[in-house]
């Protein structure tokens, strides 16, 4: 794209960049967090006992298929669950070298609640592509939830640009620049007034520009106006930023490969904890139990295990798909997986250490990719690495699952990696965490208690120390569910795989004395305790 040459008379006003604020100036708006909620029962598995302008003469915006109706941030309704997204604080760009000073913040008005986004919708989500993305607002409030937008993974392709003065800004814009991929504008207006302004913005923009509107009323008709005018969208604040993000997902989506499938993410905080065995017993269920279109990948190429429970030889599946990601499509992804059942699809690794799996963040996102558009639902066996690739998998995977066991060692590493997972996917639940291997007979373990408390959240499945189960099926290439002594840890695993399959919870675990999850009391006084526990136990 090329680098535009600001004219400082008609260029118009950059949001503020951070401490750049006029004398008296309020500060921005910033949308409230939405909090999110764990789940109230535990269970403890025991041992066995939208479119731009429609083209008019002089006119660039494309005509985009009607829609339905307007799409307004209203709050999520039904009960919360686990995970709600955590607004963070946004971080303001900085304006163009030549723009004029920031635009004063609009200080009327009340401060804009950030309401509930859906997070059980149907499918998964991957980053939009690289386009460049211009927002002309009217509101301090609208553009600090714009600006929120870029601390999402999603948005890390796209470039963002922030400015104040609406529709009649960005009109005289870009009478001398060319128009971006993208441009949303915030307007009161309404009525033959907006669409003359409608017919101006499209006499400068390039043919396929894209527009959204946010407008202040949720008008019916206004928005069918409006889509027959060729706009891509209209969108009514408050907005949560993942609505608006999705709300551009929509508009660049691969209309052959509408849907996207949902990606989970399993990871040990410290090796051999367990967490490919959980792994491959969830994709075991999903596929056996629920009857879901699954696959299993297994991502660690020198020790993977997967051949081993799955009891097939050693297969360069992973390795052939990495090689030359460049030509990784449908049907080669397809011809290199092994179908285990009717339901469960297998991508195992080598297990050598004579093989060596890219190291470039590139070749596992087009992996993963390919995956999201050949199976619906996805599970990533992941090794105990940290590089920049497994780091762009946890942070754009749908759903990360950290197991642990009640040690120092994992207390420490699941609360670097939980607070990290946190911080980096601040519209994302929060990860799942599964505590493993309870009950070591005469070992010091850390209660299941403090370590919650250690980490920031409560464990979602707890499972019991069974070293005989655990062996034998291993040894014989089997899951848990094979094997008549394994039936509580498997009830176990249920649980959290219906909760990844529906995004809630079930009332209570599968099994034939249907018993319920075991109630663990919230977080509240902590013991005392000396060294490095107490001290992570007190970092907030």
């Amino acid at each position: 794209m090329k680098q535009s040459q600001v004219n400082p008379v008609t260029a118009p006003q950059a949001y503020p960049a951070p401490g750049q604020s006029a004398p008296g100036q309020m500060p921005p708006l910033v949308p409230a967090q939405v909090q999110g909620q764990m789940p109230g029962q535990i269970p403890m598995a025991q041992p066995t006992a939208q479119p731009s302008l429609a083209p008019q003469p002089n006119t660039g915006f494309p005509p985009m298929p009607q829609q339905g109706q307007p799409h307004q941030g209203q709050p999520h309704q039904g009960q919360p669950h686990q995970g709600q997204p955590h607004q963070g604080q946004p971080q303001y760009q900085q304006p163009q070298q030549g723009m004029p000073n920031p635009a004063t913040p609009h200080q009327g008005g009340s401060t804009m609640a950030a309401p509930m986004v859906e997070q059980n919708r149907e499918g998964g989500e991957k980053a939009l592509p690289r386009i460049a993305i211009h927002a002309f607002c009217e509101r301090s409030e609208t553009a600090a939830t714009i600006q929120a937008t870029t601390q999402d993974w999603r948005m890390s392709r796209t470039n963002l640009k922030i400015y104040m003065g609406g529709l009649p800004a960005a009109i005289e814009y870009y009478r001398n620049e060319g128009t971006p991929s993208l441009i949303m504008f915030e307007s009161g207006m309404r009525g033959q007034e907006l669409f003359t302004q409608l017919e101006q913005l499209a006499s400068v923009c390039d043919a396929d520009t894209k527009v959204v509107m946010i407008g202040a009323v949720n008008d019916i008709k206004l928005y069918r106006d409006l889509m027959e005018q060729g706009l891509s969208e209209y969108l009514v604040p408050p907005f949560h930023p993942l609505t608006l993000i999705r709300s551009i997902a929509d508009m660049y989506a691969d209309p052959e490969k509408p849907f996207i499938g949902k990606v989970v993410a399993f990871f040990g905080a410290k090796g051999g904890v367990g967490s490919s065995t959980i792994a491959h017993n969830v994709a075991w269920g999903m596929a056996t139990k629920i009857l879901q279109e699954t696959a299993l990948v297994d991502l660690d190429s020198s020790w993977g295990t997967t051949g081993l429970d799955f009891n097939y030889d050693s297969s360069q599946g992973l390795e052939e798909a990495l090689e030359d990601h460049e030509r990784l499509d449908d049907a080669l992804l397809d011809r290199i997986m092994i179908r285990h059942t009717e339901k469960l699809s297998i991508l195992p690794a080598a297990a050598s250490l004579g093989s060596t799996s890219p190291t470039s963040p590139q070749a596992y996102e087009t992996l993963i990719n390919g995956m999201r558009g050949l199976s619906p639902m996805t599970l990533l066996d992941m090794p105990h690495v940290w590089s920049e690739w497994s780091k762009q998998i946890l942070e754009s995977a749908d759903e990360v699952v950290v197991t642990a066991t009640p040690d120092l060692a994992n207390l420490r590493n699941a609360k670097n990696l939980i607070e990290f997972l946190k911080a980096a996917r601040p519209n994302d639940p929060d990860p799942l965490l599964v505590l493993n291997k309870t009950g070591v007979p005469k070992t010091a373990e850390i209660p299941v208690k403090d370590f919650a408390a250690a980490v920031g959240i409560n464990p979602s499945l707890v499972l019991a120390y069974e070293p005989v189960v655990y062996t034998e099926a291993s040894n014989d290439g089997k899951m848990l569910s094979e094997l008549k002594t394994a039936e509580a840890a498997f009830d176990g695993i249920m649980y959290l795989t219906q909760r990844l399959k529906t995004g809630e919870f079930p009332l209570q675990m599968a099994g034939k004395k249907g018993r319920k999850a075991r109630k663990i009391k919230s977080v509240g006084k902590e013991k005392k305790s000396g060294g490095l526990l107490s001290r992570l136990k007190k970092k907030k």
